[in-house]
């Protein structure tokens, strides 16, 4: 009889470790969520990061199709052509709202978009495509101001913290999710 009561406590004992990590796990998963709904989606000047992201890739598409037109007289521009096609495919596939990759695939679209930009420079474009490039690029940056300037960075940012703080040793065990930040992370994704 005393052993099982022991063997019961002990029972006991290691569900309650086991559900207190999987209790919070769960509890920032719904903040993330929260702060998705709220923020990502419409932030509150009503601007949606998803959107201002799509017309980043829209822009790049655009550019690249001012680049299709001289990449036979112009073998040179292939690669970033390539390069670029990557990057917004890659973008158009990632399907997790908010996450930190989301902010890194959208920062190497942006320098792609500028590398074949500066070399479409080098060459001699058609009157009505001269003007395009660059165009295209202040579309980039300008969303890319709205993503940095963006209300959701601040719920984003107050998540992080908390999810920093409370759950440092489940990150190790990669349980956390922390959400992006427009503006913070790696590097502003334009050439200067």
């Amino acid at each position: 009889m005393k052993k099982k009561k022991v063997m019961g406590a002990l029972v006991m004992a290691a569900m309650i470790l086991i559900s207190v990590p999987l209790g919070a796990v769960r509890s920032f998963e719904r903040l993330r969520e929260k702060v998705l709904e709220e923020e990502y989606y419409y932030d509150s000047t009503g601007y949606a990061i998803y959107n201002g992201l799509e017309k980043q890739e829209e822009a790049a598409w655009n550019l690249i199709t001012v680049a299709e037109r001289y990449r036979e007289s112009n073998p040179e521009l292939e690669s970033y052509i390539d390069d670029l096609t990557y990057q917004v495919e890659r973008c158009q596939n990632f399907y997790d709202n908010g996450a930190p990759k989301e902010v890194e695939y959208h920062q190497a679209l942006c320098r792609s978009a500028e590398q074949l930009a500066e070399k479409l420079e080098e060459i001699t474009l058609s009157e009505k495509d001269e003007k395009y490039p660059w165009q295209l690029i202040s579309q980039l940056r300008s969303e890319q101001d709205k993503l940095e300037r963006s209300s959701y960075n601040d719920g984003a940012r107050k998540y992080n913290q908390k999810l920093d703080s409370f759950l440092l040793p489940l990150k190790k065990l990669g349980w956390s999710r922390p959400l992006a930040v427009f503006g913070e992370s790696l590097d502003s994704g334009f050439i200067e």
